[in-house]
């Protein structure tokens, strides 16, 4: 038998692995991979724009939006698959 647990109306559940899109486009960056290989700016809205369109779950904390980096991993995995998964 599964439990559920109600949680007050306006609270989500908090983010994990909570980065900024700039932090997340900083990661991806040092990767090396062509698809990150722009500026920051332009790699920030990417990510951004990938957040909107997979309906990620952000949180607002002062003047940055915070995401997943694990949904951000799964929203590339999504686009960008490994050789052999297509």
């Amino acid at each position: 038998m599964a439990i559920t647990t109600l949680a007050p109306a306006g609270e989500a559940t908090p983010i994990e692995d909570p980065v900024s899109y700039e932090e997340a486009a900083l990661l991806f960056m040092e990767t090396g991979r062509p698809e990150f290989q722009s500026n920051l700016k332009s790699v920030t809205t990417k990510l951004a724009r990938w957040g909107r369109k997979d309906q990620l779950h952000t949180e607002w904390r002062g003047k940055a939006q915070y995401v997943s980096f694990s949904d951000l991993l799964e929203a590339h995995a999504r686009r960008y698959p490994a050789p052999g998964k297509r």
